[in-house]
């Protein structure tokens, strides 16, 4: 028994030695190299069938044309020279940092308001023109929800004498016309614009708003 089990402890030696020096002298086999695309940090992987475009000449940011204008729905104001642009205003008490300044300096985000109503407003055109439209402007953001303000307006030559061309009325603040509210009248002189403002819709404040005042001849 013990003879057998020797024979064969040999021969799985001799096998083992055998397999072993044909592994140390056959050559190995040859492995495809395996490729890799290495991503430099700062560099962009390439990219295969990329068709570049050239960018559409513009002066600036525009909106593409399957959108539509909100602006096209906004109220129309004459073409001409905004009369107020620029020019002196007065008022009685404001809010804060809402002085009346901020109704002719061509900013929509800024505006006046009043502390409480009644409120008045006047503009000095510094020169005297006739006149026969004028805007009123909220800030035309959505954040700026719909609302109603009553207001009269009246105009004069000298400061202290004036005339109605407009009756108070209530008028309507909507965005989505562009919050802007356009007064049409019959053609008169003026220097001097004074709107008085007698109500409010809204409740986050007691007092009159107004972003922008426009005149127009």
């Amino acid at each position: 028994m013990n003879k057998i089990l020797t024979i064969v402890f040999i021969a799985v030696i001799a096998v083992s030695l055998i397999v072993a020096a044909i592994a140390f002298f056959t050559e190995p086999e040859t492995l495809e190299p395996i490729e890799r695309e290495v991503l430099i940090e700062g560099t962009a992987p390439p990219i295969v069938d990329l068709t570049v475009l050239e960018a559409p000449d513009q002066a600036g940011a525009e909106r593409p044309g399957i959108f539509p204008d909100p602006e096209e729905a906004w109220v129309k104001l004459p073409e001409g020279d905004n009369l107020a642009a620029g020019k002196s205003v007065s008022s009685g008490e404001f809010t804060e940092v809402y002085d009346p300044a901020n109704v002719t300096d061509g900013d929509l985000t800024s505006y006046w308001e009043s502390k409480g109503l009644p409120a008045v407003l006047t503009i000095d055109l510094e020169g005297t023109y006739t006149i026969q439209t004028v805007g009123v402007r909220l800030n035309p953001a959505p954040i700026w929800e719909a609302r109603t303000q009553g207001f009269t307006v009246q105009v004069s030559t000298d400061g202290e004498n004036f005339t109605v061309v407009a009756p108070d009325a209530r008028h309507e603040f909507n965005p989505d016309s562009g919050n802007i509210v356009r007064i049409d009248f019959d053609p008169i002189s003026a220097r001097f614009v004074k709107f008085i403002f007698t109500e409010k819709s809204s409740g986050r404040s007691n007092g009159a708003q107004a972003s922008e005042i426009e005149v127009y001849e």
